[in-house]
């Protein structure tokens, strides 16, 4: 009877270190910073039924992403048109299309994706934006290396 806690103990151990190295740290967190003005995490349970919430963020990949914007707008007067209180690119759609060929691999994106607030589309996986034409892909706006975009057209 004196053997089998030693044999439990010489099973029991092992696991005992296993388990805290098969959580493994695999996983790496990436902050988001601060979170647009009138912004509210979702994460940490924001809704649009707190007055100061113009819009909600979750926080993916290290950046900001809007979830929703909240129909009051917040405290913000201009809120309900730029829920992150600064202006969105304006991009000309005259002539798009569909059906592009190749498709678009990341970070290229479409030209949709750029049409969000000048201080957060660059934090974005996007870097370059296009328009789908008759005539192929082009170019309508880049994030610059100081993370700006800028409008091509």
């Amino acid at each position: 009877m004196g053997r089998l806690p030693a044999k439990l103990a010489l099973l029991v151990i092992p696991l005992a270190f296993a388990l805290p190295a098969a959580c493994g740290d695999g996983y790496e967190v990436r902050p988001c910073g601060q979170i647009p003005e009138q912004g509210c995490p979702v994460g940490r349970g924001g809704t649009c039924d707190d007055a100061t919430c113009a819009a909600l963020y979750d926080c993916l990949d290290g950046a900001w992403r809007r979830t929703e914007v909240c129909p009051d707008g917040g405290d913000d007067p201009d809120a309900g048109t730029s829920p992150d209180g600064c202006a969105k690119p304006v991009i000309d759609h005259t002539g798009e299309t569909t059906g592009c060929k190749p498709d678009l691999q990341n970070p290229d994106c479409p030209a949709v994706a750029a049409e969000q607030c000048f201080e957060s589309v660059c934090l974005t996986d996007c870097v370059d934006f296009f328009l789908c034409s008759g005539e192929g892909w082009s170019l309508v706006a880049y994030c610059n290396e100081e993370g700006t975009l800028v409008l091509t057209q």
